[in-house]
This record gives C-alpha cells, sequence and structure tokens, in this order.
C-alpha cells in the first residue's frame, strides 16, 4: 500500500500546514537525538586518540630501533679498526633479549589499554 499524500485544502494554492511540511522531511534529512550525537562525538574521540596512541609508540619504537642499529654499527665499526674486542660488544645478545621482551610487553600493555578504552565495560560501580 502506497502512503496517501496530505490533503492541502480543496482550493487551488492552499499551502500545507506547517505539521505537514518541514525543511527536514522535503530533503529527507534526520536529526540524531542528544544521545546519538555525544555516543557519535565519543566514538571519533576515541579513534582520534587510538590513533594518536598508536603513532606515538611507533615513533618511539622507530626511534629505539634505530639507537639500536647505531650502536650495533659502532660496534662492528669498532671491532674493524681493532679498538674493541669481539666480546666488548655494546650490544649482545642481553640487549636483544631485552628489546624483544620490552617489545612484547609495550604490544600487549597497549591493546590491553585500548581495548579498554574503545570498548569499555561495566565497572564496580556500574553493578
Amino acid at each position: 500500500m502506497s502512503p496517501t499524500p496530505p490533503d492541502h485544502g480543496s482550493q487551488p494554492g492552499t499551502l500545507p500546514s506547517a505539521s505537514e511540511v518541514s525543511i527536514d522531511s522535503s530533503v529527507g534529512r534526520t536529526h540524531l537525538s542528544v544521545d546519538d550525537q555525544i555516543k557519535l562525538d565519543d566514538q571519533s574521540l576515541r579513534r582520534w586518540m587510538a590513533t594518536r596512541i598508536v603513532w606515538t609508540f611507533i615513533a618511539g619504537n622507530a626511534l629505539t630501533v634505530t639507537a639500536i642499529g647505531a650502536l650495533c654499527w659502532l660496534d662492528q665499526s669498532n671491532i674493524v679498526h681493532a679498538m674493541i674486542q669481539p666480546e666488548d660488544r655494546i650490544i649482545d645478545h642481553r640487549v636483544v633479549m631485552a628489546l624483544i621482551a620490552g617489545t612484547t610487553v609495550q604490544v600487549g600493555t597497549i591493546a590491553v589499554i585500548i581495548a579498554r578504552y574503545l570498548f569499555p565495560g561495566a565497572t564496580v560501580r556500574d553493578l
């Protein structure tokens, strides 16, 4: 069944009442409720914050890897020029293991922080 158009009166040129026509309905717009608008703004804020956090840690990790690479190059250069013995390296297996362990902890921590921030669950106060 198709809806019937509103009756605009029997006289030609009679305009419909304000309740029958609005600018929003004539152009097909829909307004969000205040609660929906707050949720939408909150979602965009969460996305912005997650992006900033992720890029901050990417930059920090890139800086760390660059510093480790420079120190490895310095080690090799010093060994080649007989300035140090291979056992006197700055970057040895302990440094590499600490870097791997630190990165693992950092990624896990960031994942938990972002997950809790983006998807807040019930807290003790809510129960």
